[in-house]
């Protein structure tokens, strides 16, 4: 198991690419990071508009969730990163969360918004970029119709 983290871990970091304002219900501000809930609708808008930079979608559920359907993306710098909210329990894991996205806007997602927005409690008080978490999760998303892939696909 222990090597399994570790390779998570790794594959983490050497798949991350190197990149490089509308707030809306602002949940939290128990650091200098606020936690700003916002809906697929609005999380759609931030990922197709290129003009106020790149959002990040992070997929909070497990691997076989985020294999069996995940949000589908306008750009291929901003696809769904898969990082669970069970390792961002971990302090190391936390950390090592917070360099990977460090000055970035991360928007957190999972199924309902519920395992999202305790990740970003975690991450909030060391965290130095923009912290969206969505709304209903990938549930609300495809409820507005918004477009989903499966399994290894690039949609």
């Amino acid at each position: 198991m222990k090597k399994l983290v570790m390779l998570l871990a790794f594959l983490l970091l050497a798949t991350q690419p190197f990149m490089g304002e509308e707030k809306s219900n602002v949940v939290a501000n128990e650091s200098n990071v606020e936690i700003i809930n916002i809906t697929a609708m609005q999380a759609w808008e931030m990922l197709q508009n290129e003009s106020d930079g790149v959002q990040i979608p992070v997929d909070v559920r497990t691997l076989g969730e985020y294999f069996n359907e995940r949000i589908a993306t306008p750009h291929s710098y901003d696809k769904p990163r898969w990082y669970p909210l069970q390792a961002i329990e971990k302090p190391f894991f936390a950390t090592l969360f917070i360099k990977i996205f460090d000055g970035k806007e991360a928007i957190l997602y999972c199924r309902t918004s519920h395992r999202s927005y305790i990740a970003a409690k975690i991450i909030a008080p060391s965290f130095n970029g923009k912290i969206y978490n969505l709304v209903g999760g990938i549930t609300a998303w495809k409820e507005a119709g918004l477009p989903t892939v499966h399994g290894f696909g690039f949609g």
